[in-house]
C-alpha cells in the first residue's frame, strides 16, 4: 500500500483544518442562537483525533515529521 507523502499530508492536514475551523464556526453560531447541535464539538474533536491518528498511520515518516511540526508552529 501506497504511504502518503508530503503533497499527500498538506492537503490532508488542509482538509482537517478547514472542517474543524467550519465544526467551530457553526457550534459558535448554535450557542449564541441558543441552539443544541446534534452532534457535540467534543464528539468531533474525537473523532478528528482518532481521524488524525489513522492518517498518521498512513504517512512516510519524513511527511509525518513535517506534518507534526508544521501543526506545531500553527499551534503557538
Amino acid at each position: 500500500m501506497t504511504k502518503f507523502n508530503i503533497q499527500d499530508r498538506v492537503i490532508l492536514d488542509d482538509m482537517v483544518a478547514m472542517f474543524t475551523d467550519e465544526m467551530n464556526k457553526m457550534q459558535d453560531e448554535a450557542d449564541l442562537l441558543g441552539n443544541r447541535m446534534i452532534i457535540t464539538r467534543e464528539y468531533w474533536t474525537h473523532m478528528l483525533t482518532e481521524l488524525q491518528e489513522k492518517i498518521d498511520g498512513f504517512t512516510t515518516k519524513k511527511a509525518l515529521r513535517q506534518s507534526i511540526s508544521q501543526r506545531e508552529m500553527t499551534n503557538v
